[in-house]
């Protein structure tokens, strides 16, 4: 709403699967919420969604659609050349009806969440919209917003920035934040996925902490990646792509058909940099941060998007139910972040500097139960929202 009237409960910054549920939880509350997209393309990923996730998904009535859509991965191994491969088993982790992972296209399960959330009576999504300015008064926060209709001014009792790693929302808050680089360039080719390919996404250890990871997403799509040192890597680029084909068989000689076929031109290589974000906090007034605007987390172990959705699970009960949300919410999910932060910064295949998780003989085997059963505490205030 405007300025010129009571202002809406919650302004949600950002309309990717983070702030779509935060949204949807809160106005199936009975919150006036407003969702603000810019409305920019989707990147064309798939990304997976953990147990946690799809629990939450089959509670909100979408996990069907979504089952439909997507593609299941049951099984993460990792091999080593001298050493038998460690195996990580969603059906004996996290057991139930929720036994894997499964890879959405996430264009699909933006479409999705925002359908459901317009059904509700008291949301509102607005697309091709640009935040200019923040500030805050005595009648709550003041975001100055732009769209091809002009300018205007939306007041909310609480913003939630949810606009990305390289935040605007919360550099505009005056929330400064750490960024930190991983060092190690994850190079991604996509092809069709050959066929009977197996539900599992495998990594192949190699030499100089070099890792080949290889996982079928939705749409019968299957991704390869190579994580290297940074001189092989550049060396490997100078030389050109076939390089690239023969530096990635070598780990999978099977693909070397596929590869052959669908990596013709260094163009169509996607050279990906990934980054740890840490703010000094994750709120300022009524403004706070919700999945990689207040944290980010390298892509390898899946769990950005889920990390994001449980922040909405926890976000959303601090606000109903609790007298000071945002210190209930930061105190419950910024250790548990941080911790798995450490761990992927500590990884010698992501990141050369050693660090904590450097002894690690399989990267899958510190991260399996965050992979595979989240934060359970997260779980537990869903749980109590559900009651409310």
């Amino acid at each position: 709403m405007s300025d010129d009237g009571a202002p809406v409960d919650c302004g949600v910054v950002g309309g990717g699967p983070s702030g779509l549920v935060l949204a949807l939880l809160l106005a199936r509350r009975g919150r006036h919420v407003t969702v603000l997209e810019r409305g920019e393309d989707q990147a064309k990923i798939s990304p997976f969604l953990s147990p946690p996730s799809l629990r939450l998904f089959e509670d909100l009535g979408l996990l069907g659609e979504l089952n439909r859509i997507g593609r299941p991965v049951r099984e993460v191994v990792e091999f080593f050349p001298d050493d038998d491969p460690y195996v990580l088993d969603y059906e004996e982790r996290a057991g139930g009806d929720f036994g894997y992972a499964l890879s959405v296209p996430l264009r699909d399960l933006t479409r999705v969440l925002r359908e459901a959330l317009v059904r509700e009576a008291t949301a509102t999504v607005s697309t091709g919209v640009s935040v200019l300015g923040v500030t805050e008064s005595a009648a709550g926060v003041h975001l100055d917003l732009a769209d091809e209709q002009g300018t205007r001014t939306l007041t909310c009792r609480h913003v939630v920035s949810s606009d990305g790693k390289f935040s605007k929302v919360r550099e505009m808050a005056g929330i400064e934040a750490e960024v930190v680089e991983f060092d190690r360039p994850l190079v991604m080719m996509v092809m069709p996925a050959p066929a009977g390919w197996p539900a599992r996404l495998a990594l192949h250890h190699g030499e100089r902490d070099s890792l080949v990871a290889v996982m079928p997403v939705a749409e019968d799509i299957l991704v390869v990646q190579w994580l290297a040192d940074p001189g092989e890597f550049e060396a490997v680029r100078a030389a050109g792509v076939d390089a690239l084909r023969s530096r990635v068989i070598r780990a999978l000689p099977e693909l070397e058909a596929p590869l052959a076929a669908g990596v013709t031109r260094w163009e169509q290589v996607l050279v990906v940099r990934h980054h740890v974000v840490r703010p000094a906090s994750w709120s300022r007034g009524a403004i706070v941060l919700l999945g990689d605007s207040a944290h980010g987390v390298h892509s390898l172990g899946g769990q950005g998007l889920n990390m994001g959705i449980q922040d909405a699970m926890v976000l959303a009960y601090s606000l109903i139910a609790t007298d000071t949300p945002f210190s209930v919410y930061e105190q419950l999910r910024r250790p548990f972040v941080e911790r798995y932060q450490r761990y992927q910064l500590g990884v010698p295949q992501l990141r050369s500097q050693p660090g904590d998780a450097a002894g690690q003989r399989a990267i899958y085997q510190g991260i399996a139960d965050v992979v595979t059963r989240g934060q359970p505490e997260a779980e537990t205030c869903y749980q109590r929202l559900a009651t409310l």
